[in-house]
């Protein structure tokens, strides 16, 4: 996918690792799908963050590997089961360490810095990264759908790629294709002041976040937000 693959390129993001709390845990026990989830979490440099967070998804943090300041790239993954060794009982699914990312692609502006990253990237310093406490991004919540999205979105990009006759069933599939909503609010966060020229890192960070699966936003809303008014 062009556009998830370009983002990828302009910021680095280490390997997903595994989730913080092993899933057999009690505490790990999976989330009942809700209309909407709210829950906290705290995180610091070089950590991710994991949350099941019901409708066969999970939340994730995942380090960012820029060397302008750390940070964290907010994602929504599909789940994978684990290799079992002959000892293992459990049956869990967990985060996909190669999943297709179901945020990026309906998350603008594209190939630009945006509220899925809490990072000193794309040349913002890690204290310009923390300026503003409050994140919005959007999700697909399928494979399928990601799939739809990114025809759709590299349509909108790249328009000349494709064929009058393909225009209307693009149209229809981003009119039909509903998102979910999230919002991540800074709670604390904690900088770590550079020395001998090193940029400033950020150190950690606490959060709130809150996830609508039945927003009723679609994808055609968030591409184009302001529809021009009808000629008359």
């Amino acid at each position: 996918m062009a556009v998830v693959s370009a983002c990828a390129t302009l910021l680095a993001i280490s390997a997903r690792p595994s989730a913080l709390q092993d899933p057999r845990s009690p505490a790990a026990a999976p989330q009942p799908d809700v209309q909407e989830l709210h829950f906290d979490g705290e995180v610091t440099r070089g950590q991710s963050f994991t949350r099941d967070i019901g409708h066969n998804l999970f939340f994730r943090l995942t380090p960012a590997t820029s060397d302008e300041g750390g940070g964290w790239v907010i994602e929504i993954l599909p789940p994978v089961e684990p290799a079992r060794d002959s000892g293992d009982a459990a049956d869990d699914a967990k985060p996909a360490g190669d999943a297709v990312e179901f945020a990026a692609i309906v998350t603008p502006p594209y190939h630009a810095y945006n509220d899925r990253y809490i990072a000193a990237a794309f040349g913002y310093s890690a204290r310009e990264a923390l300026g503003s406490p409050v994140r919005k991004f959007n999700f697909v919540q399928s494979v399928d759908d990601e799939q739809r999205a990114s025809e759709v979105v590299n349509a909108e990009l790249y328009p000349s790629t494709i064929g009058e006759a393909d225009k209307p069933r693009i149209a229809a599939e981003a009119a039909a294709l509903t998102l979910g909503t999230g919002q991540l609010r800074i709670v604390k966060s904690r900088i770590t002041s550079g020395k001998a020229g090193a940029p400033d890192v950020i150190a950690s960070l606490k959060f709130e976040v809150v996830l609508n699966f039945a927003s009723g936003l679609t994808l055609q809303q968030v591409l184009a937000p302001h529809p021009p008014a009808p000629k008359r």
